[in-house]
């Protein structure tokens, strides 16, 4: 293919990866790096009373001449992902506030960030604590779920393989209602099976089994496990279906003749020729188990299990500090690149030895 004739096709899709992928990761990029506050000033507000006049000082939001608050903005570097990270005691404000009346200062403190000189070293562990335990969660949620997921959906298209025509058109229209239900719809069903009050609940008090599922740590980290197996199985049954329809028959009939069980076809010939699909479903779900958010969100709130997208959001609704969960947004786009390494790695090996 020509040069001229490959850059038109590709043009388009790079265009719209661009607009759509790079140049927002870019803007978010540079705003982990900028630290803006508003400008305080030391104004005098007189009031009226029935002793007299009084005058306090006070500080307020410095006002351009339109009215609108004045923004002093600088560039921070690396010291909102040391505080995300938990590794900086101190805050991106510090370099220039040289005393607490300093306008610098109050700007740190109007915006929410702790800018006082010193900085309480339980608050930094504990801030510290909530990034590596919502990491911590994310990653054993990836471990968990993706064997899971691969297992059950190969299952399923083994079974689906199976089964009659008119049967097989039910069995696969009922599995994939899971994935077609939008996540937070989905993560309130689960809610309300397992409530106090739910049908699991309820069925479970019957024998004399009674778990509060939404009041422990480990039985709401189980939730939200079972919602993400729950949902992502059917996506990796449609793939590995659609794959055991190219299987070679004629490597199958070799095996027969060859005297191989059906376990030694299986193993040999199904799987080896289904692998690149199964790399395919591993490095989306990977992808998407890494930024899992809705589950917790619905499930906990964060109270009893926390995700590293979640504490993003966390940072940006609670915190109100857009610097720091760009930050905290960009560390999460680092941690699904280092874990799609050998993934990409093997597929990179694969696609070579095949040129």
């Amino acid at each position: 293919m020509k040069t001229r004739s490959f850059l038109s096709f590709v043009a388009p899709s790079v265009g719209l990866m661009l607009a759509l992928m790079a140049l927002p990761l870019a803007m978010t990029f540079y705003l982990s790096t900028r630290h803006c506050a508003p400008e305080m000033e030391m104004v005098t507000v007189r009031q009226s009373g029935p002793f007299g006049v009084q005058e306090t000082v006070t500080q307020q939001v410095r006002r351009g001449p339109d009215g609108q608050p004045v923004q002093s903005c600088r560039f921070a570097g690396l010291e909102y992902y040391r505080k995300v990270l938990g590794l900086d005691g101190g805050d991106p404000t510090e370099s220039r506030s040289g005393a607490e009346g300093s306008p610098a200062h109050a700007a740190g403190s109007a915006e929410g960030v702790s800018a006082g000189p010193v900085v309480a070293a339980g608050t930094q562990t504990a801030v510290a604590n909530e990034f590596w335990s919502a990491l911590r969660f994310t990653l054993v949620y990836i471990a968990v779920t993706t064997p899971l997921v691969l297992g059950l959906g190969f299952a399923l298209a083994l079974g689906a393989s199976a089964l009659t025509q008119r049967l097989k058109a039910v069995f696969i229209t009922a599995s994939l209602l899971p994935f077609i239900i939008t996540p937070v719809v989905g993560a309130l069903s689960i809610k309300w099976l397992f409530r106090d009050d739910g049908l699991v609940s309820v069925l479970l008090g019957q024998f004399g089994m009674e778990v509060h599922w939404m009041a422990q740590a480990w039985s709401a980290q189980l939730l939200v496990i079972l919602y993400g197996v729950w949902h992502v199985v059917p996506f990796a049954f449609i793939v590995l279906y659609a794959g055991l329809q190219s299987v070679p028959q004629d490597a199958l009939e070799a095996a027969t003749i060859d005297g191989a069980s059906r376990w030694q076809k299986l193993r040999y010939v199904t799987v080896p020729h289904l692998m690149p699909l199964i790399v395919f479903v591993t490095l989306i779900h990977v992808m998407d188990a890494y930024r899992v958010f809705e589950p917790v969100l619905v499930l906990t709130q964060g109270a009893f299990t926390t995700s590293v997208q979640y504490l993003t959001y966390h940072v940006l609704l609670v915190e109100n500090n857009p610097y720091k969960a760009s930050a905290a947004a960009v560390l999460t786009i680092v941690g699904i690149g280092v874990l799609l390494v050998p993934l990409l790695r093997r597929t990179w090996r694969e696609q070579r030895g095949q040129v």
